[in-house]
């Protein structure tokens, strides 16, 4: 399966409904649109998406239209009453759902699941900022402990906020369990190591985790200027990984 997640930069207005259509293209065709349209060009679309820091009005406008003309289906199925959200958007059919704000967040930030089969996934927009690192800690351990309750595969992928020290503590934890990181699963590709920056700034915020998945392929994306604005569809960069469920 190929599964791709990508904080969408919703709480910047500026140039957001060109900025989530280019996202969108990215993330579907796997390219932007105007390489999707060179002659042989071959789409490299994903059975799971997971999206944060989506607001209405480009999950009204640009998110949703474009999901279900590719057939996905979709949690929530409309606007939260928080101001932004995520999303999870899937191939198959969803037996469950699942959204639970963390115990412990001054910005109200939660986690949401689904699963499909034998595979639960999930995603969550963990504390941002500096003084947000006992709650982010607190916010994966949360994670860990639902990864682990479920009893076949499961896969988290979103935007954490975790420095590196905070992970390197992370990984220390009896908590984590048997649950991996899927950039080191995939060899630590340096060149895919970075999925947020600004200006000199550099940072690996956007991680996925598995439980009983092989993961074969990692890879970062939205490196590029949208056409026309002069700007990456967002600050983040995607993530895009194929794995395969050791659980079936």
């Amino acid at each position: 399966m190929k599964l791709v997640s990508w904080n969408l930069n919703g709480l910047e207005d500026k140039h957001l409904d060109e900025r989530t259509e280019a996202a969108m293209f990215q993330i579907l065709l796997g390219a932007p649109i105007e390489k999707a349209l060179q002659q042989g060009f071959k789409p490299n679309t994903p059975d799971i998406v997971l999206l944060q820091e989506v607001v209405p009005r480009s999950y009204l406008a640009h998110i949703v239209p474009h999901l279900k003309a590719a057939g996905f289906h979709i949690f929530p199925e409309s606007p939260t009453e928080r101001s932004y959200f995520e999303i999870i958007a899937v191939k198959s059919p969803i037996l469950e759902t699942a959204y639970t704000t963390f115990s412990y967040t001054d910005q109200g930030r939660g986690l949401s699941s689904v699963r499909i089969d034998d595979l639960l996934i999930l995603t969550a927009h963990m504390e941002s900022q500096k003084p947000g690192k006992p709650m982010r800690i607190d916010q994966a351990n949360q994670i860990f402990e639902r990864m682990q309750m479920h009893p076949d595969a499961s896969i988290f992928a979103g935007d954490t906020n975790l420095r590196k020290s905070e992970w390197m503590s992370l990984q220390a934890s009896s908590i984590k369990g048997d649950i991996r990181d899927a950039w080191i699963s995939a060899g630590s590709p340096k060149k895919h190591k970075t999925t947020w920056q600004r200006d000199a700034y550099k940072s690996r915020y956007d991680r996925a985790w598995t439980r009983n998945v092989k993961i074969i392929n990692f890879e970062t994306f939205g490196h590029n200027k949208v056409a026309g604005i002069n700007e990456r569809a967002s600050d983040h960069y995607a993530i895009r990984l194929e794995f395969r469920n050791n659980a079936t």
